[in-house]
């Protein structure tokens, strides 16, 4: 019900977060430190996961405050930064582990 002044009377129980990829800059890079911590990769690809968020990380810090920042930035950088991910870890279509629940292997 509205209520007078435009607000609305919601009685909220609670709040979930899907797919919650709130602040890419800091959270791209856990996705290197996750998935080592979880023997999901090796060391080595650990490195080359963290060398490569730091571009991701300077492409997300250029398109939002560089000289040629936009949406066409953003969107280039979070392309480059989730292809990486995928590189290492895995896409959505052929996931090299269940991403519900890591413990369980892709068929």
């Amino acid at each position: 019900m509205l209520k007078e002044g435009g607000d609305i009377d919601l009685n909220l129980k609670g709040i979930a977060i899907g797919n919650g990829l709130t602040d890419p800059f800091l959270q791209y890079p856990e996705y290197s430190t996750f998935s080592y911590e979880n023997d999901l990769i090796s060391e080595r690809w650990s490195h080359v996961m963290d060398e490569g968020m730091k571009v991701c990380q300077g492409l997300i810090w250029e398109s939002n405050n560089g000289p040629k920042q936009g949406i066409k930035m953003q969107v280039a950088a979070l392309e480059f930064c989730q292809l990486l991910s995928d590189s290492v870890i895995g896409n959505p279509l052929h996931p090299k582990f269940n991403v519900y629940d890591i413990r369980i292997p892709c068929e």
